[in-house]
């Protein structure tokens, strides 16, 4: 009856890890709203970037989305500090119009520049 009791907990046990770490399997790069909301942000910053670059740079932008539907920058990390200003006064308290976007979520979009 011990052996059957033990058996019976390891069972719950599994399943309960199974099932718990399937549940949350959406990856974010696929996600429609995830594109809409990177496409509007790329539209904000533009084409035409009037910061010199040498090589291709990247940066990683932090931001959140307020209630009033506004991108607050949280951080900009590069290398390049003029690329940080830039992108941090380009964005910052600009509307979004994505519909799906959850308020006060961090999210964090890799950025490339490319030389001109």
């Amino acid at each position: 009856m011990k052996n059957f009791k033990t058996i019976i907990a390891i069972i719950a046990i599994s399943l309960s890890t199974v099932f718990s770490a399937s549940a949350n399997d959406i990856d974010p790069k696929t996600n429609k709203e995830t594109k809409a909301l990177r496409t509007e942000i790329v539209a904000f910053i533009g084409n035409k970037i009037s910061i010199e670059v040498e090589k291709i740079t990247t940066a990683e932008v932090s931001f959140v989305i307020n209630n009033k539907n506004e991108v607050v920058v949280l951080s900009v990390s590069s290398k390049n500090s003029e690329l940080n200003s830039f992108l941090k006064k380009k964005l910052n308290y600009k509307k979004v119009v994505a519909k799906g976007i959850k308020k006060g979520e961090i999210y964090i979009m890799p950025l490339k520049v490319n030389v001109k």
